[in-house]
């Protein structure tokens, strides 16, 4: 199992936000992570990427491939991210730096982790701008975040969250902010890159559309807990608790 969760809690002081979530994540395996805004979706994904916000503590265990996270001291866990986990947010720009043009972002990545020489770092760069389908890959490269398109911008996160064959994909969110066109082609992407180099992934969306296409099995979260678990097929066709009910009749799918 790449990622095994068992009792992740979120507290902030007393107060319970994510309550003793238990799941697996196999090699390969991509899992959806489904619920509404302020079910503690993103909040899990933080604990395992030890990003949660100051004030929060996270209790229980996140191994990856058998390395324990929860708890791990802040030099571990930076060696590890961009490394064995790598996670694509929803908006690129929180994560991208303003004042850095794009081409030498995704070298740094591959630098830290792999060393070797800049000019190779940027070689290597662009070959992975080009691999997730951006134009003039060795221009764009020279650009900054602010002249690229949204679209544009979330290809630069994926190439960087791939650039050295993490172990774990986390995506929370990654294509909200997009078109329906844009949408699919980044989806695709995503879908290629994983299955490409057997990486687990860990899809956090609201979207059960998107789920559909990208998962083959989803946890349901409601108010901290997960409270329903299956394939995509059976939780989207079949749902057995009457959160999952609900959130199939407020979308644009139904359950049969």
């Amino acid at each position: 199992m790449t990622l095994e969760v068992c009792e992740l809690s979120v507290h902030a002081g007393t107060h319970p936000l994510v309550r003793g979530v238990s799941f697996g994540v196999g090699r390969g395996e991509r899992v959806g992570l489904i619920g509404e805004s302020g079910s503690g979706k993103s909040l899990t994904a933080s604990a395992v990427m030890g990003l949660l916000p100051e004030g929060l503590a996270p209790t229980g265990s996140a191994k990856l491939t058998g390395a324990e996270l929860i708890g791990a001291p802040e030099r571990e866990l930076s060696r590890r991210r961009g490394r064995d986990l790598a996670m694509v947010f929803q908006e690129p720009m929180t994560a991208l730096n303003p004042l850095m043009r794009v081409g030498r972002q995704v070298a740094e990545s591959i630098r830290l982790h792999r060393g070797g020489s800049r000019r190779a770092a940027l070689r290597a760069a662009v070959e992975l701008l080009d691999a997730v389908k951006l134009p003039d890959p060795e221009q764009l490269a020279r650009a900054y975040p602010h002249q690229l398109s949204g679209g544009q911008r979330q290809r630069v996160m994926l190439a960087i969250a791939l650039a050295n064959d993490p172990a774990l994909l986390i995506c929370d969110e990654p294509t909200t902010a997009l078109d329906v066109t844009v949408q699919a082609q980044v989806l695709d992407l995503i879908l290629s890159g994983v299955a490409e180099r057997e990486t687990a992934l860990l899809f956090i969306t609201h979207d059960l559309a998107v789920v559909a296409k990208v998962c083959t099995r989803v946890l349901v979260m409601y108010d901290g807990r997960i409270v329903e678990e299956g394939s995509t097929s059976d939780v989207l066709t079949r749902p057995s608790h009457d959160y999952t009910k609900k959130l199939l009749a407020a979308s644009d799918l139904e359950a049969a």
